[in-house]
């Protein structure tokens, strides 16, 4: 077998980095509107994500302030990594207008 010659190396060296690094889930950003407000949330869909597919799922909250960079850190510390391993949509908002969700930020439920 003919060995590659070294200006094919790199392009090797690309695709195998590629074909080694682990399928993500998908991360989606997204807003509602619920009735005068509008929650930011993210949204991680499995690996392999089916529209017509049932999945469990999880409603996440952040800590702390509950603004975006705090789902951001609560998805990012355990669980995106956890919802791909197991197969899970997380719904993770952030608490809207700096209202808490245990104060008036849980205004937005049960229509969220």
């Amino acid at each position: 077998m003919k060995q590659p010659t070294l200006q094919w190396m790199p392009l090797l060296t690309v695709i195998a980095m590629f074909a080694t690094q682990p399928v993500r889930a998908e991360l989606l950003e997204k807003t509602k509107k619920v009735g005068k407000t509008t929650v930011q949330y993210k949204v991680v869909l499995p690996n392999g994500y089916e529209a017509a597919k049932a999945y469990p799922a999880i409603l996440a909250f952040g800590g702390g302030p509950q603004a975006m960079g705090m789902v951001d850190a609560v998805l990012n510390r355990n669980l995106r990594a956890e919802a791909e391993k197991r197969g899970y949509i997380v719904i993770a908002p952030a608490a809207p207008d700096d209202d808490l969700f245990f104060e008036e930020g849980a205004r937005i439920f049960p229509e969220f």
